[in-house]
């Protein structure tokens, strides 16, 4: 676990299932412009624990520190928050684990962001290791509610779904069209900012 002396915020980034964070990816360039920004890179055909394990021993933690990530990497920047008691954003996240990594089952799988890996195959084991581990939709849960982003033009996961069921969380940012990927992250970083000044003069 590495620590953050810089008092520029620093978020640490986590990618999705089968990807991978790359100092070359869109979303985390324009990240850059206004946060640090500490990718991580995990396995995520790793059952849940050894995930879990990775990121925190790779993690930048600290008064100025947080979470953000995509997909599945937005599930555990949530679960990552609420270890660490930290400001998450959560970015076209995938909530259950479970039910969508059950899509992908027995599936050998292809990384387009490293070619040069040898493909991946997704076990029930790792798939099950989800059960029953969904983000939870109470914000006493979590000591620094998460910031939900979304786009509604999300192609694998229900963005309008998601909103509704996680409103409980507080206030979020919805930008119509976009898709999977994300693409409104200059249009959020307004956002992502007052939440994380707000997540620090909370805990004052």
């Amino acid at each position: 676990m590495q620590s953050s002396r810089d008092s520029m915020i620093t978020l640490n980034y986590l990618h999705g299932f089968n990807s991978a964070a790359l100092e070359t990816d869109t979303k985390v360039g324009e990240l850059a412009t206004r946060f640090g920004v500490h990718r991580i890179n995990y396995d995520s055909f790793a059952p849940r624990a050894s995930i879990i394990e990775s990121i925190a021993a790779q993690s930048v933690e600290g008064d100025t520190t947080a979470f953000i990530g995509t997909s599945l990497g937005g599930y555990f920047a949530a679960v990552m928050g609420q270890r660490l008691a930290c400001p998450a954003i959560m970015v076209n996240p995938s909530c259950d684990p479970h039910w969508a990594l059950a899509h992908y089952r027995g599936m050998t799988l292809e990384n387009y962001k490293l070619p040069d890996q040898p493909p991946q195959t997704l076990t029930s084991a790792a798939i099950d290791s989800y059960q029953d581990t969904a983000l939870s939709t109470d914000p006493a849960d979590y000591p620094v509610p998460p910031l939900l982003v979304l786009d509604t033009g999300d192609e694998l996961l229900d963005a309008r779904a998601t909103h509704k069921r996680y409103a409980s969380l507080g206030e979020a940012l919805v930008f119509e069209g976009g898709s999977h990927r994300f693409e409104h992250m200059p249009d959020a970083l307004d956002g992502i900012e007052a939440y994380l000044s707000r997540s620090a003069r909370s805990a004052l």
